[in-house]
């Protein structure tokens, strides 16, 4: 019988709190791997172990947009500038899909002041670059796949036990029944903090809690990725509209769920204009007063004019559709590039 592979993770958390602790990091960090939740949060870790968060004179953050190897190694031989060190972020730059192991090759040039962290959704292990990394002393690989199931419940029974709030044994296994097993650790954390929020005055989570809450998987994940247009998160919308296609939705339901979704946030910011309150504004909702004011708090996020262009842009996309000149996918996304754009261009 096939002895079950080990899942990486374990060996790399264990890596990078074995830095923290020593102090003693390399040159160069690769992280990579099917769990982005994992590998975001670890680049964090270690970014804020080496530098605080004020330090932007200290750290330089490239993406997929600006990354050029030849500025990449002037950045990376920057010494810090009245810092004990200097940080170089790199996010989902592709290098490491590629066969140019220029980078690696100048990693011995950069100072022990110095280190480079790559966050990477994509690599090729048959590359020269990956190769060329995976024999570099000073390069440490880390890799992140999804947390086993019983990680997962122990981590889902920690955010919903913050505050001291206690949390039913059959919890945290419900919330993962209830997502289903594809969903990442971005919405998971999100479904445990919603509980946590929504059941912090009784000071319990129930079972019962998980069907009243996580049970419309499609709302919830539009709403979600509205707020992650709003905070002008792409990357957190673009994966959210993917979770979508998960649960099987056409992309014309998709549509009109988030035209139905901005449309509620359109009336919540009119009613609030005219002075309605959080409990009238449940009872005009048939919704309970904490979902109102998720509602408003997100409504409260966009302007009255980016929730009028929203509306409209999701009735272009749905015109589009049907008239042949947008379907399928491409509908959707444009209209999530189009949403996008309006948040940013109007923040």
């Amino acid at each position: 019988m096939k002895k079950k592979e080990e899942n990486p993770t374990g060996a790399s958390k264990r890596t990078v709190k074995q830095h923290i602790a020593t102090g003693q990091f390399s040159k160069v960090y690769l992280l990579y791997g099917s769990e982005p939740y994992l590998t975001t949060y670890y680049r964090d870790e270690i970014r804020e172990a080496l530098i605080s968060r004020e330090d932007t004179m200290n750290c330089t953050v490239v993406g997929t947009e600006n990354f050029n190897v030849n500025s990449l190694v002037n950045d990376a031989i920057t010494l810090p500038f009245f810092a004990e060190h200097r940080v170089v972020v790199v996010n989902n730059s592709g290098y490491f899909d590629a066969s140019d192991p220029t980078f690696i090759e100048n990693v011995p040039q950069i100072p022990d002041t110095n280190v480079v962290i790559f966050c990477e959704d994509k690599v090729n292990k048959t590359k020269k670059a990956f190769l060329a990394a995976k024999k570099c002393p000073d390069v440490t690989i880390l890799e992140f796949q999804m947390l086993e199931k019983a990680d997962l419940i122990a981590w889902l029974g920690s955010i919903l036990g913050e505050d001291g709030v206690k949390v039913k044994l059959s919890v945290p296994e419900k919330i993962l029944d209830s997502c289903g097993p594809a969903t990442n650790m971005y919405l998971l954390e999100n479904e445990a903090i919603k509980l946590h929020d929504y059941c912090m005055e009784k000071g319990v989570v129930d079972p019962e809690d998980v069907e009243l809450l996580c049970k419309n998987e499609v709302e919830d994940k539009v709403f979600e990725m509205c707020r992650s247009i709003s905070q002008k998160n792409s990357k957190l919308a673009i994966s959210q509209y993917n979770d979508l296609l998960t649960l099987k939705r056409k992309p014309v339901q998709i549509i009109k769920r988030i035209e139905g979704q901005y449309v509620q946030l359109l009336e919540t910011k009119q009613l609030l204009e005219d002075g309605v309150k959080k409990n009238e504004l449940a009872t005009r909702f048939r919704v309970s007063e904490w979902i109102a004011g998720r509602l408003i708090s997100l409504a409260n996020s966009y302007t009255k004019r980016q929730l009028i262009d929203a509306v409209d842009a999701c009735q272009d996309a749905f015109y589009l559709n049907n008239r042949g000149g947008l379907i399928g996918n491409a509908s959707v996304e444009n209209l999530i590039i189009k949403l996008l754009t309006n948040a940013e261009s109007s923040g």
